[in-house]
């Protein structure tokens, strides 16, 4: 492959055949010499060009659309007054781009997965919680979360991305009553997004 050598100097640059040819012109400069050694990387024909940028363009598209699916997800967590809940509203609930994500106490030290859609999460205290809530909050178009504990829904409404129902269970007439407020409330987030089926 050809080599050049190209020299900038005094504002200006300059291309020669050989180093010593780029050294001898730097003995010329007056401020601080820049040589660089160029190669020829590929000679193509105009069409070849248009191809080969289509091509480059083809795959940034499909990243990017790889990166909007990703994220075009719902991701729906209870806090551990609400244990059980999440694997019926899972069997009610089969749009795939909605996650079900039920808070443990003890008894785990790692996220489990039970299904495609179904996850237990372990969690200490309110901290481990809304630190979940946080990170489920930067990778999904929306997260909703169901609370009894007032403390930790005033929390959970700081966290940007984060929608919020507090449920206490002396409010709510039974697990039947609970979960018909679940399920509308994750409808309308479903059309308010406007997400459909990947």
């Amino acid at each position: 492959m050809e080599k050049k050598y190209l020299v900038y100097c005094d504002g200006r640059a300059s291309e020669t055949s050989s180093i010593r040819e780029a050294l001898e012109k730097a003995q010329t400069c007056n401020s601080q010499v820049t040589i660089y050694r160029a190669a020829l990387v590929a000679v193509l024909e105009p069409s070849e060009v248009r191809e080969l940028l289509a091509q480059k363009e083809a795959r940034e598209r499909a990243e990017k659309h790889k990166e909007t699916l990703s994220r075009r997800r719902i991701a729906i967590v209870f806090d551990q007054m609400f244990k059980g809940f999440a694997e019926v509203l899972e069997r009610e609930i089969t749009e795939d781009f909605i996650e079900f994500h039920e808070v443990l106490g003890r008894g785990i030290n790692r996220t489990v997965k039970l299904g495609p859609r179904l996850f237990q999460q372990p969690a200490r205290d309110d901290y481990d919680v809304v630190k979940l809530l946080e990170d489920l909050a930067r990778s999904k178009t929306r997260v909703i979360f169901f609370t009894g504990d007032k403390q930790l829904a005033t929390q959970a409404r700081m966290i940007d991305n984060v929608d919020v129902e507090y449920l206490p269970p002396s409010e709510v007439a039974g697990k039947e009553a609970a979960i018909k407020i679940m399920l509308e409330r994750i409808r309308k987030t479903v059309k308010e997004l406007g997400i459909s089926r990947q």
